[in-house]
């Protein structure tokens, strides 16, 4: 099983009916947006089922390429990307639908412990719920280990444990939890051994087919600058938008020089020297009238460097001093054809 889940990422897609007997317990609880989250979507099937269901915006993050297209067939929107290279606005979505993949998370160095991705996708993507919304936890029962049940009992509140039906239990012996998150995080210390204890298998767990609880889906808060995008670029989807909305004009924008018949409005008037300075950097090229707009100049400015140097003599020392300077040369010619050089 460790081979097979390393070679497809960890990746289980939960079965058919036991995310059937999810939607069985959720409602939708007043009107709005209602915005839902699946950080390892998969392809994005079991998001798509509950979002219909309660006609929300479904939004998923999936690494794997090919999953992630499919994901965004089905889906609102889907990031294809790692879950931890992302911008996602806090306090966004109504429910966390997390079924994290079943391995070992790869250490950043030597000295750092390895952890379960169960906790670590846990851990990260609770800031995305808002306050009262609905987490949907998938994990095999012997990965609630005491660590990821402090996190639940700090954070959520009206838990409740349950297992797969009994033959889909049989494969990895899943369980199902949901929870309430809660306004302010506080310990529980009986639900946090409560939890550990299922863990490890002491307390009994109903089957997910043979209970009865409802919770309620609140909507989603407006959110002026709703973020959900990637810190990454992807190559194809980069071309695909270049293709569509250009970039030469951008470029273009950002790197040529004003032309004169593009407003320079400074906040200060403009000295002879900083003149002097725009047309020798070429910012003034061009055609030029003077004050009155009746007499055209066409003018190039040129800079370039100068070397000064000088000899001083101090207690029977000679010191040669050299010192740069920058002469500014302006070329013009009239209507009449006549050239001239100011320096």
């Amino acid at each position: 099983m460790r081979l097979a889940a390393q070679a497809k990422m960890g990746y289980y897609p939960t079965p058919q009916s036991v995310v059937s007997l999810i939607k069985n317990i959720l409602v939708r609880n007043g009107k709005g947006n209602t915005r839902l989250l699946d950080p390892c979507t998969g392809e994005g099937t079991a998001l798509k089922q509950i979002g219909e269901m309660l006609s929300a915006e479904t939004y998923g993050i999936e690494l794997d390429t090919e999953r992630g297209r499919l994901a965004k067939e089905n889906l609102t929107q889907c990031l294809i990307t790692d879950y931890m290279a992302i911008r996602i606005s806090n306090q966004a979505f109504s429910m966390l639908y997390l079924n994290p993949p079943y391995d070992w998370a790869i250490r950043n160095d030597e000295v750092s412990a390895s952890e379960r991705y169960e906790r670590t996708f846990l851990r990260n993507t609770i800031r995305y719920l808002i306050p009262n919304g609905i987490l949907i936890y998938l994990i095999p029962q012997v990965r609630l280990d005491k660590n990821i049940a402090k996190i639940l009992a700090y954070r959520f509140k009206d838990v409740k444990v349950l297992r797969f039906p009994e033959d889909e239990y049989k494969t990895f012996k899943q369980i199902v939890l949901f929870g309430v998150l809660k306004k302010r995080a506080e310990h529980d210390d009986n639900l946090a051994r409560y939890l550990t204890d299922i863990g490890h298998c002491k307390n009994i767990v109903p089957f997910l087919d043979k209970t009865d609880c409802e919770y309620a889906v609140p909507p989603s808060p407006a959110i002026k600058n709703f973020l959900f995008r990637t810190t990454r670029i992807d190559p194809k989807e980069l071309e695909i938008e270049v293709s569509q909305y250009g970039l030469r004009e951008k470029i273009n924008r950002l790197v040529k020089p004003l032309t004169l018949s593009e407003q320079i409005k400074p906040i200060m008037p403009l000295r002879q020297g900083h003149l002097a300075q725009l047309l020798a950097c070429g910012m003034m090229n061009g055609v030029v009238f003077n004050k009155d707009g009746r007499i055209p100049l066409l003018v190039k400015g040129i800079t370039r460097k100068e070397v000064e140097t000088r000899t001083e003599h101090e207690d029977g020392k000679e010191k040669i001093i050299e010192t740069d300077k920058i002469v500014i040369t302006i070329n013009a010619i009239n209507k009449h054809g006549e050239f001239f050089t100011i320096s």
